[in-house]
């Protein structure tokens, strides 16, 4: 049979691998061997439709010693996650010379729903993982690039499909306690039904304080379940999850008061009266037949948080929300030459309140932005593989989005209106299996994100109005390499973009900028010497420049180098991990005058098993690196240390430091203790 016979198999051996087969199959039964699954270990040569898709799971996922949730999406090689404003709130992810702010470029999907926010009190395409509880991850696919027909919105850079777990092997339940306050409990059951049904649950809770002069006071509380049942269609699944936290931040500092009276190190806190909650509800359901799938989703949603980005103009942010969306896919044609594939997607955003107030310590000043914005969008894509011979194959598809904003004003400061835009997204790849273990690709497409429906409606009529959706170009080359136990993979990408998104201090949000483009090389290697032990690494470089930028070519935060190292290994009873990670340095300014410093971390993680217990230990930045995890340039005043009657706006950042920065988290250990049964 050829080879292409195994690209729609692709998912599902994977899944097989991982779902069938725990981190150690079998211990101690007879004479059976202990079988160890890492995701990254699967041969993708001949199924993988580019040189930078690929799959992980496994061991990969289960012992790896986890400092924050968004630390799972780290394993899309060249991803880097970090927090500016507390761990209650969604990262800011960096991945080819993009500081994706929170989810600008870079969509996640959760069992087929979208966790994307569009038009976001905070930020457009806001994307908050903190929801997701690490126990119920099966394993994580990515892709980079825009050239797959199925993903429109918020994929031009990246996506990651996060496939939760089917059951649980064993009910379990767990509690860690920690440094700085950190306390963790968890549990899950499975129950079957019936032959053909089961149900599972899962839940955490979590608290922590950090290193910071004023205490974070995180309160995370998620809650998971999952129904299965067999069905004369297919198999049917419904899943709800809930997420509740509050959390008091410590966000971006001035980095020239460090060291004073009001602010004796990097962990002060300026203004002791930011908080944030958020509170969010998800129903999927999904019904999987033999060439075919549908999702259907909806969420409620409600976040508010209390900021002071520049520490003389305290502002309150509020997002108000339901949604609901679904898509399907079907396969039209499959036999020995051609696979034919058609989706659709949809989605409707009802956001009853969403912007921005002026406070004082909590308390009400003024308005500043508030709307009511209902977001609607359809796409359609066909997608077609053609096997022209036994090695060569050629990827063409095409999708179709049409968006429509409608928003109303609920005060005199805020704009309203409607618009509407539609968008064709062609993409096209070749994929040549030179040999049996050496891939080549060459893959092109065209994407888009859509930007603030706020700021499409408040352009209108300008001399330079904000399109509805803002459409970009990619195109890669690269190859994959298999030698048995070592995997091997390298590109090399360039992306256009047609307007940039550029975190704005002065209201704690984004704004777009001018065109841009990218180009950027990608290595990554896995290898595993022993049926116990697996090591990977990632090396990216990359180079991001305006178009037609007056203030400078250099886009700000756009890392230009990041590695990783990790080695895992389960052994008998024991599983050990470490995680390198390094994130170079960038440009704060767009004339490249202002730079930060890099940043490498490591963490360990140990575990013992032990007949239905196991204990485990992390340690958190082992090294104590003191560097900063997020820096930015531009102006804050701070009362008491910058002279008085003054403002931000008063700030000159030619003859004053205005770096901002957030401290790196210290050396901190958790240890921790679970019980299968």
């Amino acid at each position: 049979m050829m080879k292409h016979a195994r690209v729609t198999q692709l998912a599902l051996t994977i899944a097989t691998l991982v779902n069938s087969l725990p981190l150690i199959a079998q211990q101690n039964s007879g004479n059976i061997d202990e079988i160890v699954v890492f995701g990254r270990n699967t041969d993708l040569v001949g199924t993988a439709q580019a040189a930078s898709e690929g799959s992980v799971g496994g061991a990969d996922l289960l012992i790896r010693p986890l400092f924050k949730v968004a630390d799972l999406l780290e394993s899309m090689p060249g991803l880097v996650a970090v927090q500016h404003s507390g761990s209650g709130k969604a990262n800011q992810y960096f991945l080819r010379g993009f500081n994706l702010d929170h989810g600008t470029d870079f969509t996640t999907l959760i069992d087929g729903m979208p966790w994307n926010l569009r038009s976001h009190g905070h930020g457009q395409g806001y994307l908050d993982i903190n929801g997701l509880i690490p126990e119920t991850v099966e394993r994580i696919d990515y892709r980079k690039g825009p050239y797959r027909a199925d993903l429109g919105d918020f994929a031009m850079v990246g996506a990651s499909f996060i496939k939760t777990i089917d059951r649980l092997e064993q009910n379990f339940v767990s509690s860690e306690i920690g440094q700085y306050g950190w306390r963790r409990v968890a549990g899950g059951a499975t129950e079957d039904l019936s032959p053909d049904s089961s149900v599972s649950f899962v839940g955490d809770y979590s608290q922590n304080d950090g290193p910071w002069q004023r205490p974070e006071g995180l309160r995370h509380v998620s809650l998971w379940s999952k129904y299965l049942q067999n069905t004369r269609f297919g198999q049917a699944m419904v899943s709800l999850s809930g997420y509740h936290a509050t959390w008091d931040p410590t966000e971006q500092m001035p980095e020239r008061a460090i060291g004073s009276t009001l602010c004796p190190d990097a962990y002060c806190s300026l203004d002791p009266s930011a908080t944030g909650k958020t509170t969010r509800w998800i129903l999927t359901s999904q019904l999987t037949g033999a060439d075919w799938q549908a999702t259907l989703y909806g969420q409620t949603y409600d976040w508010t948080m209390y900021s002071n980005p520049t520490y003389d103009y305290q502002i309150k942010q509020f997002d108000k929300r339901w949604t609901l969306g679904g898509s399907a896919d079907k396969t039209l044609f499959d036999d020995s030459t051609l696979r034919l594939v058609a989706g659709l997607n949809f989605r409707y955003d009802d956001g009853s309140r969403i912007g921005v107030d002026h406070t004082e310590e909590r308390a009400f000043v003024a308005p500043i932005i508030a709307n009511a914005i209902k977001e609607g969008s359809l796409g359609a894509y066909l997608e077609a593989t053609w096997y022209a011979t036994d090695t060569l194959r050629v990827i063409g598809g095409a999708r179709a989005d049409y968006y429509n904003f409608k928003v109303a004003a609920l005060n005199d400061q805020s704009a309203d209106g409607s618009s509407s835009q539609s968008l064709a997204s062609p993409k096209i790849g070749l994929a040549w299996n030179a040999l049996d273990n050496i891939e080549l690709y060459t893959n092109w497409g065209r994407g888009f994100h859509s930007n603030d429906a706020r700021g499409v409606i408040g352009s209108i009529g300008s001399a330079d109005p904000i399109p509805n959706m803002s459409p970009g170009t990619g195109k890669e080359i690269g190859a994959r390499l298999t030698l048995g136990d070592f995997k091997f993979t390298s590109s090399y990408w360039w992306l256009k973009q047609d307007s940039e998104l550029v975190f704005v201090g002065d209201d704690n949000s984004v704004e777009p900028r001018g065109a841009s483009k990218r180009d950027g090389l990608e290595l990554t290697g896995f290898w595993q010497p022993l049926k116990w032990l697996g090591i990977d690494a990632v090396y990216t470089h990359s180079k991001a420049r305006y178009v037609n930028n007056p203030e400078g070519d250099h886009v700000e935060q756009a890392v230009e180098t990041s590695a990783q190292l990790g080695i895992s290994a389960t052994y008998d009873k024991w599983d050990v991990s470490m995680r390198v990670r390094y994130l170079g340095p960038y440009a704060l300014t767009p004339d490249n005058e202002y730079r930060s410093k890099s940043l490498t971390t490591l963490n360990l993680r140990g575990a013992w098993n032990f007949q239905h217990f196991t204990t485990y230990a992390e340690i958190l930045n082992l090294l104590d690196t003191d560097r900063k995890e997020i820096v930015y340039y531009y102006p804050a005043y701070v009362a008491g240390f910058d002279p008085a009657g003054m403002s931000a706006d008063d700030i000159d950042c030619d003859t004053i430091n205005c770096t901002m920065s957030r401290a790196a988290d210290p050396r901190s250990l958790r240890v921790g203790l679970s019980y299968r049964f």
